[in-house]
């Protein structure tokens, strides 16, 4: 087993030795290795300048906590899903939290939807450099995994899509891909946090030209500024004029299953790029104190953040592409490979294509039943969602909701055959269906109609004699008149109700049954006294004692 391993190995190696041989002596330009990939260290990542907008927000902990660290949160808008009444049956500590955030210059609105951010009236006219998202859930309660996964991903689509038009427009920093001067390496500067995604330079060939190069002064650091010989994109004359454009930040939770949710990919496909992948440390908002959407439940939440202190919580940074027509313009258009490969990946994702609009419910129902009306065939499911994407433009993770909405709507039949099950539904069945339909409403307009005409008959004969004349309107202002008087004497009465004759009659009525009633109970105590001492020789005192009789007992 060792000899085979040590054989393969040294075929390799012989392999790779070869064919550098054979690049020397066929000339082939030799390829310079891509710089590596600059890790991040966790930071606190605003400062009193941001405009910051919280999506989402539960107990208001973090927004306070933020507001505390930056000593204001005049720039700060929390929000929440939830109405305010909604959100204090749900989170008993919110406001605390609120008022101290208030007293920072924070503001709270309620009824915010962060996947319609764009349509929210409060936030009209406002841009902001950060929008923030922490640990974002749907709280569908769907049991089904892979649905709650699928609820989750459109819900960070959505957000994506309408919280770019709340960004501030800025020109991004120069791309610095040389080491700080005098260090060997940035990795020591790093901990545990994923890669930078950002677009990093490409392998060039020996023998090209060299890129143009400037030594600045960026962060405290110095370092080399690489940008393209061919199209200035940076000037390091005009560095102070550069405004960072506006970020990103959603925090997940690491693992199953949010690791399935694809977040880096819905980014991309939402127009965004990856700007920096860091763990989110909690010791960087004191205060914090995390929340899930359904409220805090006693023996299912933790406290202290022990649930997402547990899953080593990610926070993840992203920018608008904004060099996405230059980069188009330089490189060569895709190719139908890579034209379908996109096309995949939205597939996966459960989303439709950006050029159409997206298909309603009962768009998608319409369509399916065309599929079976035109084949007049039995489908299987995994037939339907093979079918429906490609014919009909039916995400194929739609399609199994669809049908079933069908079925229970009983315009498709589901019958099971051996195994498996089969979907159908005929263009005659449908006509029938359709006219059976017709018949029952035409019946209701039918009696609809009938019974309007008798209630315009009775409202006709109801207005006879009852003809607008001058008397009849002064007999209505007079009556008018006297209801007044009346509500004003009624009032008036209920002003000396506690000295009503009548009343008090009735008063003493009911006290004097009240205190024949107390007497006839004491004489019943007084008879068990009686019996208990000559039946069993007590002692008074001691019966009293025993039921808790007071000494000054007696009749009223």
């Amino acid at each position: 087993m060792v000899r085979t391993k040590k054989a393969k190995l040294r075929t390799a190696l012989l392999k790779v030795e070869a064919q550098k041989k054979q690049a020397v002596k066929t000339g082939a330009p030799a390829i310079e290795k891509a710089p590596k990939k600059i890790q991040h260290k966790m930071h606190f990542p605003y400062s009193k300048q941001d405009t910051i907008l919280l999506i989402g927000e539960g107990n208001f902990s973090f927004a306070h906590s933020i507001a505390t660290k930056l000593c204001s949160g005049a720039n700060i808008i929390a929000t929440a899903y939830d109405s305010e009444q909604v959100a204090r049956e749900k989170y008993p500590d919110m406001a605390k939290h609120i008022e101290g955030f208030n007293k920072l210059g924070g503001t709270v609105y309620f009824d915010v939807d962060g996947t319609k951010l764009h349509e929210c009236v409060q936030l009209h006219g406002k841009q902001f450099s950060h929008i923030v998202f922490n640990f974002p859930h749907a709280g569908a309660g769907i049991k089904d995994q892979a649905r709650n996964i699928q609820t989750n991903k459109l819900l960070l689509f959505s957000f994506f899509t309408s919280a770019q038009t709340l960004l501030v427009k800025g020109t991004p920093k120069p791309k610095v891909y040389a080491k700080a001067a005098g260090s060997k390496s940035n990795k020591n500067e790093s901990d545990e946090s994923d890669e930078d995604e950002r677009p990093r330079p490409k392998k060039k060939r020996v023998g090209a030209q060299k890129p143009s190069a400037d030594t600045i002064e960026f962060e405290g650091v110095k370092a080399e500024v690489v940008y393209d010989a061919v199209e200035d994109r940076y000037n390091p004359a005009n560095a102070e004029d550069i405004v960072e454009p506006g970020q990103i930040h959603v925090t997940l939770k690491s693992g199953l299953p949010y690791d399935k949710w694809n977040i880096k990919q819905l980014a991309r496909e939402c127009g965004l790029a990856t700007f920096r992948t860091v763990n989110f440390l909690l010791d960087s908002f004191p205060g914090y104190e995390h929340r899930r959407t359904l409220g805090f439940k006693e023996g299912v939440s933790k406290d202290e953040n022990q649930e997402i202190r547990d899953k080593n919580p990610k926070l993840y940074q992203f920018v608008v592409k904004t060099n996405a027509a230059a980069d188009a313009s330089v490189k060569a258009p895709a190719d139908s490979k890579k034209r379908k490969q996109r096309g995949s990946k939205k597939q996966a994702l459960g989303i439709t294509s950006e050029s159409g609009p997206r298909l309603s419910l009962e768009e998608k129902r319409k369509r399916m039943m065309e599929i079976f009306h035109e084949t007049q065939e039995p489908f299987l499911l995994k037939e339907l969602e093979r079918i429906g994407p490609k014919q009909k433009g039916i995400v194929s993770q739609s399609v199994k909701d669809v049908v079933q909405s069908l079925v229970d709507d009983g315009l498709c039949h589901c019958e099971k055959v051996g195994t498996s099950n089969f979907f159908w539904a005929f263009p005659s069945e449908a006509a029938v269906k359709r006219k059976n339909k017709h018949d029952a409403l035409a019946k209701e307009l039918e009696q609809a109609l009938s019974k309007q005409k008798e209630l315009e008959t009775a409202i006709a004969n109801a207005q006879l004699g009852r003809e607008q004349t001058e008397e009849r309107t002064g007999l209505i202002e007079e009556l008018a008149e006297i209801e007044a008087r009346w509500n004003s004497q009624q009032e008036e009465l209920q002003k000396f109700e506690e000295c009503d004759p009548v009343l008090m009659n009735k008063k003493r009525e009911e006290t004097r049954v009240a205190r024949d009633a107390a007497n006839r109970w004491t004489d019943n105590v007084f008879i068990m006294q009686s019996w208990v001492r000559d039946k069993f020789n007590m002692d008074m005192d001691e019966f009293n004692k025993f039921f808790g009789i007071a000494a000054d007992f007696d009749n009223v």
